[in-house]
């Protein structure tokens, strides 16, 4: 008989109580901020870190999955005596995540043989855009699905997962080396909000919105373009450290795109710190892209 576990990375920002509710074992990033080190999710919320970065000068440094910290999660699963794993992770092409989980499971394999299987996602996307896969398959484990069957389902379901990001600020951005110091300087003098794509394995700008007004509209225009039967799906709206204000405007805005319901979600370490707290983004599901 199957049992199945789950894991991922804490980039992942599903909160704590659907953690524990779904028996998911969360492997953390570490963080670096003015020599203190600390793990996402176990040692900081995303609004103790919203905070932090706000009143900061520089920027925080984290520290990818370690093939250690991966081999430790493999053992205990294989201790409490699952015959499956499933774990979805960071964007490869981002993180070293994902390779430190592939050179755990050789080691696993090497010390144990293939007594205990283990399949592994590259998201290619960031934050709660596969945290939200992940709880799906959960649900598929808990009605009694094969692991195959999830397996193909939530692969699927990732190939279809994307976000339009928008961000309030250039200031972060300007931090975090995401663009010059004149590109930000002229941004902002021209009063130009950035719009992007996350997913496929990367997050590019899309769009500009000129003014703060204009910036809600642009975003929410270009996920009524991508969005797959919205009437049939759940939107989630991610958020940084914005007023409620803003929050029902924006969730009133994706509601009116016809969507079967809008829930939220913090945006964690891995996306605010380059972004910074004034940044949101949707999240639904649009077209299946095809497997490389």
């Amino acid at each position: 008989m199957e049992k199945i576990k789950f894991f991922s990375d804490s980039a992942c920002d599903i909160c704590q109580e659907q953690v524990e509710k779904n028996d998911i074992r969360i492997i953390p990033i570490q963080v670096t901020h003015e020599g203190r080190t600390f793990r996402e999710y176990y040692d900081m919320t995303p609004q103790r870190y919203w905070k932090l970065l706000e009143e900061s000068k520089e920027i925080p440094t984290t520290t990818q999955i370690t093939p250690a910290q991966v081999l430790e999660c493999y053992r205990e699963a294989f201790d409490a005596g699952y015959t499956h794993m499933l774990g979805i992770l960071i964007n490869a092409s981002g993180s070293g995540s994902f390779q430190s989980c592939v050179i755990a499971r050789d080691m696993f394999y090497d010390e144990y043989g293939e007594s205990m299987r283990i399949e592994l996602i590259d998201s290619e996307t960031y934050s709660y855009i596969y945290g939200r896969v992940l709880l799906e398959a959960c649900a598929m484990r808990d009605k009694g699905d094969r692991f195959d069957d999830i397996l193909q389902v939530t692969r699927a379901r990732m190939r279809r997962s994307e976000a339009v990001l928008g961000v309030y600020t250039l200031r972060h951005l300007k931090k975090s080396g995401r663009i010059s110091g004149a590109a930000a300087f002229v941004g902002e003098a021209l009063g130009l909000k950035p719009i992007m794509q996350v997913g496929e394995g990367a997050v590019t700008v899309v769009d500009k919105a000129r003014g703060e007004k204009n910036l809600v509209p642009r975003v929410l225009g270009l996920v009524a373009q991508r969005a797959v039967h919205p009437e049939t799906q759940t939107a989630v709206l991610l958020h940084g450290d914005l007023p409620e204000e803003k929050l029902a405007a924006i969730e009133n805005g994706i509601r009116a795109l016809g969507f079967a319901g809008v829930v939220r979600n913090p945006i964690g370490i891995a996306v605010i710190t380059n972004t910074g707290p004034q940044a949101f983004a949707v999240m639904y599901y649009g077209a299946q892209r095809p497997v490389d």
